[in-house]
């Protein structure tokens, strides 16, 4: 990944040029919208959406600053969410850096003032940002947030048995649409969803892009999708 600006970097966030964006979460036989996801965007000072994984890639080398722009982000996100479950993303990198022990971390009390919030966890091949990952699911699980894993799939990802058993949404990567053409693959999520029925928790498919897709994630039984198949329902806010 090549290197991001400093002075790109320093104009978004002095100028808090960011915004987010609302992607639903469809019910795949009714259509019915049942919560969104809030997720991040950044902007140039001409108004161009930047790669949002360069953003946060550059501000890792910073982790206060890092909290500081996730900190504005989740209350942007907040102030603009349609009035539907919301699921927020969040680093457990980001988690660690204000964590005060006893004391209320200031991310947690401000996720806990809405009562729909559902956390979810980022997969990691880091064996480390697991157990970072676990600490950060049992903060919020206290508090009784739901929590959902996300990513369950990708490629260089890495399966955590206790966070999915901890969690209560299982959110399966847009790579298992490619893949279950292959009885081994088809096999491994049918049998995962199969669980999280038994157990009571929900799935949601990404990457839906077609028709068919859809009418796939019907067949596996999954209970909620998303992708751009739903493009049409995404919600802009870039105050």
């Amino acid at each position: 990944m090549s290197a991001f600006p400093v002075s790109l970097l320093l104009d978004v966030l002095g100028q808090q040029r960011f915004g987010v964006e609302y992607q639903p979460l469809i019910n795949p036989h009714s259509g019915e919208i049942a919560a969104y996801e809030a997720l991040a965007r950044f902007y140039d000072a001409q108004g161009q959406i930047l790669r949002t994984d360069q953003v946060f890639h550059a501000l890792h080398d910073s982790p206060l600053t890092m909290f500081q722009a996730e900190y504005q982000m989740k209350q942007l996100q907040l102030d603009y969410a349609p009035p539907l479950p919301l699921f927020v993303n969040l680093d457990p990198d980001v988690y660690q850096v204000a964590d005060e022990g006893e004391q209320m971390h200031p991310l947690l009390q401000l996720l806990s003032r809405r009562g729909d919030v559902v956390l979810e966890i980022i997969e990691n091949s880091d064996i480390s940002a697991a157990g970072r990952s676990i600490k950060m699911a049992d903060d919020f699980a206290r508090q009784g947030i739901p929590l959902a894993l996300d990513d369950i799939g990708a490629p260089q990802s890495m399966l955590s048995l206790p966070l999915l058993i901890k969690v209560d949404c299982l959110k399966f990567d847009r790579s298992w649409l490619s893949l279950l053409h292959c009885p081994f693959h088809r096999a491994a999520i049918s049998s995962l969803i199969a669980y999280a029925q038994a157990t009571g928790k929900q799935t949601v498919l990404e990457g839906i892009e077609t028709e068919a897709q859809r009418a796939m994630a019907c067949t596996l039984g999954v209970d909620l999708v998303q992708g751009f198949l739903y493009r049409p329902g995404f919600i802009h806010i870039q105050p």
